[in-house]
């Protein structure tokens, strides 16, 4: 079983409430890890919101942000909050120092919250903080794999003509849309027209171009 699938069935039992849409929205887990000049930030934030940012030294060097739906969020929310009630005051069973790499890990959530931790990535974490741990892993790799376009088209409602750009680098207008949310798209080179269901539309388009008025 992969790590993002035993996160996603590993559902814990405490009641949790929905993000406010009302509030701003605040870091639920934030952890930054550095080796050497390079720090990898990931945070979840409660309105479902995942963001990821890598510095080389002062530069930004990435930056990408997407939204979890709201039964993903829960799943992350549950485990990171089941756990870190689990934490005890010293989670870390055995610390070794590195001069050039570092984890610092801040929980907003369960009891003392805020809380934080900083301990080397070589060094040893019960149980409780390592599922942690493996939620923000998984976190991390879903934004690295998401595609740029992903979180813009999420939102998209594709109305007729509207014009993208696809990720050959041709363009396509959009022709036609079905009930079932797929949508049909006429090359502007060839005149050929492609189908495109909701699930493939960040694999086949790379961004909108114009929308339709």
């Amino acid at each position: 079983m992969t790590a993002r699938l035993a996160l996603m069935v590993a559902i814990a039992s405490v009641a949790i409430p929905p993000p406010a849409s009302a509030q701003a929205p605040i870091a639920v887990a934030e952890r930054t890890v550095t080796q050497r000049d390079v720090a990898t930030r990931v945070s979840l934030f409660s309105n479902g919101a995942v963001v990821v940012t890598v510095r080389r030294g002062e530069e930004p060097d990435f930056f990408r942000r997407i939204t979890l739906p709201d039964d993903q969020y829960m799943i992350y929310l549950s485990i990171i909050q089941t756990n870190a009630e689990e934490l005890e005051d010293e989670p870390i069973s055995s610390r070794i120092d590195t001069e050039d790499s570092e984890v610092v890990l801040s929980l907003h959530v369960g009891p003392s919250a805020p809380r934080s931790f900083r301990f080397s990535p070589m060094s040893g974490v019960n149980l409780a903080l390592s599922k942690i741990m493996g939620a923000m892993d998984d976190l991390q790799t879903q934004v690295f794999d998401t595609s740029p376009s992903a979180e813009a088209l999420r939102a998209w409602v594709p109305h007729e003509g509207d014009l993208v750009e696809l990720m050959t680098g041709q363009f396509a207008t959009v022709v036609e849309i079905w009930d079932d949310g797929m949508i049909i798209l006429r090359h502007e080179s060839t005149s050929i027209r492609e189908s495109v269901v909701p699930s493939v539309r960040d694999q086949v388009i790379l961004r909108i171009v114009e929308r339709a008025p």
